[in-house]
């Protein structure tokens, strides 16, 4: 069985899709229900800077990579019996 190796993106950005919906709701409530000072602006934009920094180096790790090598599994499984060779 054979694949490209992209196929493995389609969980990634599924995940990031959902984790963005997360940030958004939370910067929601933060907004709506959380005390106005200095603490909370701060936690968020550490919280911010921490998933841009992890994008950033997600995504320079992520360059090099040539995403259209197949990838084969289950290539050396045999379902019928061979005879062993010495």
């Amino acid at each position: 069985m054979t694949f490209p190796l992209f196929y493995i993106l389609f969980p990634v950005a599924l995940f990031a899709l959902v984790y963005a919906i997360f940030i958004l709701m939370d910067i929601y409530h933060l907004i709506s229900f959380a005390e106005v000072h200095f603490m909370s602006f701060f936690m968020t934009f550490i919280f911010l800077a921490g998933v841009v920094y992890i994008s950033f180096w997600a995504w320079t790790l992520a360059q090099p990579i040539d995403w259209n090598e197949p990838v084969t599994i289950f290539q050396s499984i045999s379902f019928s019996p061979q005879p062993e060779s010495f």
